[in-house]
């Protein structure tokens, strides 16, 4: 019993140490591409790394799929993070490594599916859902990422938020209710504070 018990613990130590084997369709890694049209220049990074510009290509491990966050960052624009937060099961590749790496216990006749325990060690069942906004497929191991980036211009804080707010656009034949909606949306981005938001808004309302 002893004997079968060490020999048991040692075909899993071989099973995970080829773990390449066990995850031979697809791997526990897949190929991210990421896109940002009409932005050549903007710089691509996750997790602080730059990844490249316009366009990039790296790995991302597949049990993370749902982890990735982009940001993107054109110059003199404020950076936009994209969070991709589903990931999809990978059932023919699960059932593949099922049928083609299951072994048997030496001495018995007890089926030992080591590639499935490597499998789910690697997180080698998952990969991107399709079905989340921006994410297609190109291949199994291929994934596209497309990144909406509105490139928002920084606004300076130093000067007048007034004057930051019509930054970019006239503000000739501009109603009140327009200026109202201005300031608002700079609010929901985090360029004005909400005390600055509401002087400017106090501001606007007393004028003729």
């Amino acid at each position: 019993m002893k004997k079968r018990v060490l020999l048991l613990l040692f075909s899993v130590a071989i099973a995970l140490s080829f773990s390449s084997c066990a995850t031979i369709i697809g791997g526990a890694k897949y190929n991210a591409k990421v896109q940002v049209p009409g932005h050549p220049n903007a710089t691509i990074s996750v997790d602080g790394q730059y990844k490249g510009q316009g366009e990039a290509n790296f790995l991302v491990k597949r049990r993370d799929a749902d982890k990735l966050a982009i940001t993107v960052q054109e110059e003199n624009c404020e950076p936009e993070t994209t969070h991709f937060t589903k990931k999809a099961f990978r059932g023919w590749a699960f059932v593949g490594t099922l049928v083609g790496w299951t072994g048997i216990v030496p001495n018995t006749y007890i089926p030992l599916p080591w590639g499935v325990a490597v499998d789910g060690i690697t997180g080698a069942w998952w990969k991107p859902d399709v079905n989340e906004k921006g994410v297609s497929k190109i291949d199994y191991d291929h994934f596209l990422y497309t990144i909406n980036y509105k490139a928002i211009p920084k606004m300076d804080l130093k000067t007048d938020p007034k004057e930051s707010s019509k930054e970019g656009s006239s503000s000739e034949g501009q109603s009140k209710a327009d200026k109202l909606r201005e300031l608002k949306h700079l609010l929901d981005e985090g360029v004005l504070t909400q005390e600055e938001y509401e002087k400017e808004k106090a501001k606007l309302l007393e004028s003729d």
